[in-house]
């Protein structure tokens, strides 16, 4: 039977999930989590073949934790499950190692589909989000931040910390974490302080 360790700090969605994939009969749930540090010591010790990670989560992002789950337990399979699509999103995920994208809000046959053909090796995606993980790819290699981001590179450039950040834009402070996690992992940064530095080599700031 197939395991599946579900992570999503949100408890209703994620009991959800879990009650879909039981009611199946084909998953035995292998945990669940709802950090990104949980998700990664989840894995490591359950190695369940397919992990639903949202990207958005507490501590770090999915985005970032992806390349740590994979080290942790090479056999696991990624789907990351999102409330969030887009060119650049999708792009990212699938660059930093995940198997594939699902969005909150697939109907539950289609969810169950796509675990079950990515724990058997394939890779299935709805196919607008296929569409756009296809242009992330022909896409010219260069750096391409969303308008939020570039707002909060520039206000990190600016050493102003995720709380002032978030009081500045309007935001909350989870949702500047977020967006610094993307920035990072996009910029191939380890810290905010390299970031900024690559961000002003590339003239982005």
């Amino acid at each position: 039977m197939t395991s599946v360790a579900v992570v999503d700090d949100h408890p209703i969605v994620r009991e959800g999930i879990v009650a879909t994939l039981a009611d199946s009969g084909d998953f035995r749930i292998a945990g669940t989590a709802a950090t990104a540090r949980d998700a990664i010591a989840l894995a490591e010790r359950e190695r369940p073949d397919v992990m639903l990670l949202d990207l958005e989560l507490p501590g770090g992002s999915g985005l970032e934790a992806i390349a740590a789950i994979k080290r942790a337990s090479p056999s696991t399979r990624v789907v990351i499950f999102s409330a969030y699509a887009g060119e650049d999103r999708v792009g990212a995920a699938l660059a930093a190692g995940a198997d594939s994208y699902v969005l909150k809000g697939t109907a539950s046959d289609e969810l169950l589909e796509t675990v079950r053909a990515v724990a058997s090796g394939q890779t299935r995606m709805d196919a607008a989000i296929a569409a756009q993980a296809f242009e992330a790819l022909r896409a010219p290699r260069q750096l391409r931040l969303t308008e939020r981001e570039r707002e909060i590179l520039k206000l990190l450039g600016e050493g102003l910390s995720n709380k002032a950040i978030a009081a500045q834009l309007g935001i909350t402070e989870r949702t500047v974490k977020f967006h610094v996690g993307e920035i990072l992992g996009r910029l191939g940064a380890s810290n905010r302080t390299q970031a900024v530095a690559l961000a002003q080599q590339r003239g982005l700031l």
